[in-house]
């Protein structure tokens, strides 16, 4: 599954919330180091990650200020 990761980020600076997908991928494996955080983030953003936890959309949504639906596709709002 492809999250519209990019574009989400781009709503929020378009809001005047400025947002870094290091910043998401702190929050998200805050345990990793740096590298395995931007790899995580790479295969989350390119549709290549094995699996999608409920509570990495809840903070992509939550840090961007979209709904899960336009995260996931199912909605252009």
């Amino acid at each position: 599954m492809t999250l519209r990761i990019e574009e989400a980020i781009a709503r929020a600076k378009a809001n005047g919330n400025r947002v870094y997908k290091k910043d998401i991928a702190a929050r998200i494996w805050p345990n990793s180091t740096p590298t395995a955080q931007q790899v995580n983030m790479t295969r989350l953003c390119n549709g290549s990650a094995e699996r999608v936890a409920p509570e990495w959309v809840r903070i992509i949504c939550e840090m961007t200020g979209v709904s899960a639906d336009f995260l996931m596709g199912l909605s252009n709002d």
